[in-house]
């Protein structure tokens, strides 16, 4: 068995986080609106309903690092023109579907969620759960900069129970090399204000990687969060893709740690978070014992998407908001990126598609066992037999068995505590798309 070093150099290449199956790059014959519709209405379970995911393109400010589809204005007039194309684009849905779904979650993500108003946000949310399921689940991504009281009456009220906070890193030389700037104090402040009002569930999203982080200042954000103590814990890797990414040219690339140096500082939190009773879930995830993805865990029935890991999905999620993905068992879509194409799609009375995929049965095969992974660390192999390039895919298998990364038998593949960190990298084995297709798609780097 190598040592870490020697895998790191080994299988640290470019390759998809595998949130969805196939990846976007690889997506091809797109729905049109009466497909998708069609796809909807076959995929959709009165008991289970469906997942909402609101995107809100909008922050006050811009940070380095972000990837995300955002626009960058203090000018909170704009609320009004993205909220009636939102409501319209809503529906627009349910005109075209000939009922009002049964909303089993609701997801805000962004940009900046807080950006609007706590006034704005109740009028998205009236709207949206016109029909709401008994067991509701709402979750929203929090920026402590920007939250106010206002918004946290309003997740109260209508059933917002997760908060997740973006933290990214707690020592102020980090925060002033990626443009975020916000102290202990303002987190703590928050924090209390959540815990005061009995949310369920806290999540902080934390990153690895960035400029100037070295061992020691990991060390000291991970004291802070100890001392909060949230639920769930994202804990990233840092994507450097400036020449995709073009605010990340602002990052000085002579402060962002090599792929050795960046293992550390991720093996590092790790064992810290371990230390004080935090349990991996997945990949880059961690929980308390007891916690919604940590339950999810033990049952089976922990599950990957475009939002990360979450513990109750339906067979439908509609993405509502410029960017956001869909996803109807069936096929994905995904919504015009422009706020401007956008709003002249929803204007013309139609849905603001700008690309999808309409899944082959490879392609469901490959994600229910790329979903095994990333969710259970092992993988059934009883359709083995079905797998497309299974014979390239065995000889690539028996590299990570013989490099102490997996254990492998004739019906199961499993990871080895060793092989966390590799995740990646064996979900790739399984991509066809990745090995028949020439793209100039540009991912992270696995490590």
């Amino acid at each position: 068995m190598k040592n870490q070093v020697d895998l790191i150099n080994k299988y640290n290449r470019p390759a998809p986080r595998y949130t969805s199956y196939p990846p976007v790059p690889y997506w091809t014959n797109a729905p049109d609106e009466l497909s998708w519709i069609s796809h909807l209405k076959m995929a959709y379970n009165q008991s289970s309903g469906v997942d909402l995911y609101v995107h809100v393109p909008f922050c006050e400010s811009l940070c380095y690092y972000c990837g995300c589809n955002r626009t960058i204005t203090k000018n909170h007039e704009i609320e009004e023109g993205y909220l009636q194309m939102l409501l319209k684009e809503w529906e627009l849905y349910k005109e075209k579907l000939g009922f009002v779904p049964k909303v089993n979650s609701l997801h805000f993500g962004g940009g900046t969620p807080t950006f609007l108003s706590g006034k704005n946000l109740e009028r998205v949310m009236i709207s949206l759960l016109e029909n709401k399921a008994d067991n509701f689940v709402g979750s929203v991504e929090i920026d402590p900069r920007t939250v106010k009281l206002e918004h946290f009456d309003v997740f109260q009220q209508y059933g917002i129970t997760r908060v997740s906070l973006g933290i990214q890193d707690f020592d102020v030389v980090v925060q002033r090399a990626i443009n975020r700037m916000q102290s202990p104090e303002m987190v703590k402040k928050i924090v209390a204000q959540i815990k005061e009002r009995n949310f369920d569930s806290v999540n902080f999203d934390l990153i690895y990687g960035l400029p100037n982080q070295t061992v020691n200042s990991i060390k000291e954000t991970f004291e802070v969060v100890g001392q909060l103590r949230p639920d769930l814990i994202a804990f990233y890797s840092y994507a450097h893709l400036p020449d995709k990414i073009k605010n990340q040219k602002l990052i000085i690339e002579k402060d962002l740690p090599n792929a050795e140096q960046k293992r550390e500082l991720y093996l590092t939190g790790k064992k810290i978070l371990e230390d004080i009773g935090y349990v991996e879930i997945g990949m880059d995830h961690f929980a308390l014992p007891g916690s919604s993805l940590h339950k999810a865990m033990v049952e089976k029935k922990l599950h990957r998407n475009f939002m990360g890991y979450v513990d109750k999905k339906s067979n439908v999620l509609i993405g509502l908001g410029p960017t956001s993905i869909s996803d109807s068992s069936m096929s994905f879509i995904q919504n015009a990126k422009d706020n401007k194409s956008y709003e002249e799609m929803i204007n013309a009375g139609k849905l603001p598609l700008s690309g999808g995929h309409t899944h082959t049965k490879d392609d469901l095969l490959i994600q229910e066992l790329i979903l095994q992974l990333m969710c259970q660390h092992e993988m059934s192999l009883e359709k083995k037999d079905s797998i497309p390039f299974w014979s390239e895919i065995q000889k690539e298998l028996g590299e990570f068995k013989n490099d102490g990364l997996i254990e492998l038998s004739d019906e199961k593949m499993k990871i080895k505590t060793s092989g966390n960190g590799f995740l990646r990298n064996i979900a790739l084995s399984f991509d066809f798309h990745y090995r028949t297709k020439l793209t100039t798609a540009k991912f992270s780097q696995s490590i």
